[in-house]
């Protein structure tokens, strides 16, 4: 395999360019790089320069991932997203510690935006697609059932 594309670009410069568009964890640049059939060797030069110089930087974008869904997503769904993006746990709950993720308003949101209040009651059907509705979003039951309840 050549460590150049077609169009002569170099992977450095071809890792700069797909970070202009978004920022990427360093396992989806790997994927990104190895995708376009650079070499191995060639791809891990390019990671050091890009994490040496805090082009990718796992902490910085997990920290931002969670500050920017952590007002519409659940903890467990937040986890779930970072962990397919290569990030590791450890640095999740390092993330999670600082930032605040509050589960019970996101879920208050929910159920008024479908028009029930919280507290009020509902028949079986309604309650049991509301917690189907909230369950498959990463909530867990207790944190569902006390924001159900109004408490």
């Amino acid at each position: 395999m050549n460590n150049r594309k077609k169009n002569n670009r170099t992977v450095r410069d071809c890792a700069l360019t797909l970070l202009e568009y978004c920022d990427r964890t360093e396992q989806e640049m790997r994927r990104k790089l190895k995708d376009r059939e650079y070499a191995p060797e060639e791809i891990e030069k390019t990671i050091l320069f890009l994490k040496e110089y805090h082009y990718i930087d796992d902490d910085r974008y997990t920290q931002k991932y969670i500050h920017t869904y952590a007002d519409s997503k659940s903890i467990r769904r937040l986890r779930s997203e970072l962990e397919q993006k290569g990030i590791s746990r450890e640095r999740i709950d390092a993330a999670l510690e600082e930032i605040a993720v509050d589960e019970s308003m996101q879920i208050a949101a929910w159920i008024k935006k479908r028009g029930y209040t919280p507290g009020e009651h509902l028949d079986p059907d309604q309650y049991r697609k509301l917690m189907a509705g909230l369950g498959r979003r990463g909530y867990s039951f207790d944190t569902i059932r006390r924001a159900m309840a109004g408490d």
